[in-house]
Formats: structure tokens, C-alpha cells, sequence
């Protein structure tokens, strides 16, 4: 019998180390959709991973086609740490060309959430964006996470009429609600 090699990936497991909470999710899909492209018909395919983490559980699950087991490990994993669907959450990218107009601006958003964030409201940073510069750009966020949209809401919105009365320059700052990419 014939076995045809009709797929491969390399590095899949590359995205699982990038600082998004979806990055599991796109591994998984990555490989599943590699996978069913492998063999057509009666012929059958064989895809090849090369993977540093052949014990992850998006490597074990998609190696065993199980959509199900894999969803329910994810959902464990985004109900523990707050992430969506279990919450709303919110990207806040604060960006210049000037790196000391960024550090004052996310500084003084992060210390206003500190003070002025709602219980129903976790915020994380400042910190610098996981691509810290791009095109001579400086960027630095805050990402904010509520079980409670409406607080999410009222919180961003609040936060944006705080940087209007502070001067805070609102073409810096950038706010993506249900942000698809981290990045």
C-alpha cells in the first residue's frame, strides 16, 4: 500500500510561545485544516509536524482529530485565567513616534484605571505591546478584562473622557474592543 506525503508544517508549535490567548486555537486549527488536505478519496495522506512540544495538548489533540477534547481543555483554560467567552475584554494601545509621550500617556491611564476601575474590571499594565515598535512607532498597552461588559464599557469610556480633560492627545491612544489580534 502507498502512503502519499502530501502535508507537512513546519515550526507549528511557534505560535503556542506568542503572548495571545488565542494562540492554542490557531495552532490547532493550523494543524486540523493541514491534516484534512492530506489525503483525497481513497488515497491516503500522511501530514508531518515538526513540533519542540510533541506533549502539548493542541499537538495530542489535533494528532487524534478531537475537536471536542480540544475545545474543553481550551474553555478550562480561558474560564481560568478570564478570557473569552467567560469575559469581555479590551486592547489598549497607546502609541507615537516619541517613546517618552507613550510612558507618559500609558503611565497616566494605568494609574487613573488603578485608582478609578470598577471590582468587576481587572486591567493588566502598562506594559509594552508584544511588538513594542513598528515603523518608528512606540506602542505600549493595557489590556482590561470584565465578566460584565456594561463595567467594561463604562470603564473605557470614563478612561477616554479622563484623557480629553487631562490633555492626553486621543490620536495615540487606540481602544479595540473584542480584539481579535493581541499583537
Amino acid at each position: 500500500r502507498r502512503v502519499l506525503f502530501r502535508s507537512g508544517v513546519v515550526g507549528a508549535d511557534f505560535a503556542l510561545g506568542l503572548p495571545d490567548f488565542r494562540a492554542a486555537e490557531r495552532v490547532f486549527q493550523l494543524l486540523t485544516q493541514v491534516s484534512g488536505r492530506a489525503g483525497r478519496g481513497d488515497k491516503p495522506g500522511r501530514v508531518l509536524v515538526q513540533t519542540y512540544q510533541p506533549d502539548h495538548y493542541v499537538n495530542q489533540f489535533a494528532c487524534q482529530h478531537d475537536y471536542t477534547g480540544f475545545a474543553a481543555r481550551e474553555m478550562y483554560f480561558r474560564r481560568a485565567m478570564r478570557y473569552p467567552p467567560f469575559a469581555a475584554l479590551a486592547n489598549v494601545l497607546i502609541h507615537s513616534e516619541e517613546l517618552s509621550e507613550v510612558l507618559a500617556i500609558s503611565t497616566q491611564l494605568g494609574k487613573w484605571l488603578a485608582a478609578n476601575r470598577p471590582e468587576t474590571v481587572r486591567v493588566l499594565g502598562p506594559a509594552p505591546a508584544p511588538i513594542p515598535r513598528i515603523k518608528r512607532i512606540y506602542r505600549y498597552h493595557l489590556l482590561l478584562k470584565s465578566e460584565r461588559r456594561d463595567a467594561l464599557g463604562a470603564t473605557l469610556r470614563a478612561m477616554l473622557a479622563h484623557a480629553e480633560t487631562s490633555g492626553l492627545p486621543r490620536r495615540n491612544i487606540t481602544v479595540d474592543v473584542d480584539a481579535l489580534h493581541l499583537m
